[in-house]
């Protein structure tokens, strides 16, 4: 009796210092979890921090958002909040498109046509610049900038223009017309008529029709990064430095050498074939 009354107090204490020792256990093993939990929480939070391509992506869609409410010119990606605009958003738009519509006539109409057809195109440009640096003028809230601002926005819009919806897509029209023309030629089937149509006329109008859709898009964002680059730049007094400077001369540079190398491209494919 005296042993087993010795027994259970040391019973007792074993059976309480396995009790112990099992939560201690359970209360290390949950601070761990947390522990871990915590540092995978901070480390993805700091991965977050260093790089969100979604995040990136809606910032520079934002710069962009911003750049084109700055210097409103230019091009065929249209802002759905944007206010109704009669130059971008009614059937008077076509007629940025008279030009590259007259180069692909150019064999029914002839070369005066041809002129003729620029001049509409020209005045849809000088219209849409006017009523673009004047709503500039009349939205510029400062009274000592609103000649500035509304400078600065018709020059931006003149240039666009005249190089997105004049001379880079009539200078690609007349290339593509005049190869096509030449290719018919030189393939013998110049003068073919049906009917008493001069259907080696109308093949090169289709053709040059056909090129329109193709090129707009292509041409609009091309003379968009290049106006970032230079002109906007420029204007907007963000140019840095002689290498920014230079960036920028060569950019409006080259946009300005393209047209006139195009035509003389397009002028030499014709003689080819005279």
């Amino acid at each position: 009796e005296a042993r087993t009354a010795n027994m259970i107090p040391a019973l007792a204490h074993a059976h309480f210092t396995r009790s112990s020792h099992s939560i201690m256990f359970a209360v290390r093993a949950s601070a761990s979890a947390s522990l871990a939990s915590a540092a995978l929480t901070r480390r993805a939070n700091v991965g977050a921090k260093k790089f969100n391509p979604l995040a990136c992506h809606v910032a520079r869609k934002s710069t962009k958002a911003k750049i084109g409410m700055t210097v409103v010119a230019n091009s065929g990606e249209k802002d759905p909040n944007a206010p109704y605009d009669i130059y971008r958003d009614s059937p008077l738009r076509y007629m940025g498109y008279a030009n590259e519509v007259g180069e692909a006539f150019a064999a029914f109409v002839g070369e005066t046509g041809v002129v003729a057809s620029y001049g509409v195109a020209a005045l849809y440009v000088f219209a849409d610049t006017f009523d673009k640096g004047k709503k500039a003028y009349e939205g510029e809230a400062d009274e000592d900038q609103k000649v500035k601002r509304g400078a600065i926005v018709t020059l931006d819009t003149l240039t666009w223009q005249l190089l997105a919806s004049v001379f880079w897509p009539g200078s690609f029209i007349r290339v593509m017309v005049n190869t096509t023309t030449v290719a018919l030629s030189l393939a013998h089937l110049d003068g073919i008529e049906v009917n008493g149509f001069d259907v080696s006329k109308a093949i090169p109008t289709i053709v040059g029709l056909g090129t329109i859709p193709f090129i707009v898009k292509p041409i609009d964002g091309t003379i968009d990064t290049a106006m970032e680059m230079s002109v906007t730049k420029a204007l907007n007094g963000k140019i840095e430095g002689v290498q920014d400077a230079g960036v920028a001369l060569a950019t409006i540079s080259a946009c300005l050498v393209v047209p006139p190398t195009l035509f003389s491209v397009a002028a030499a494919i014709k003689a080819i074939g005279a």
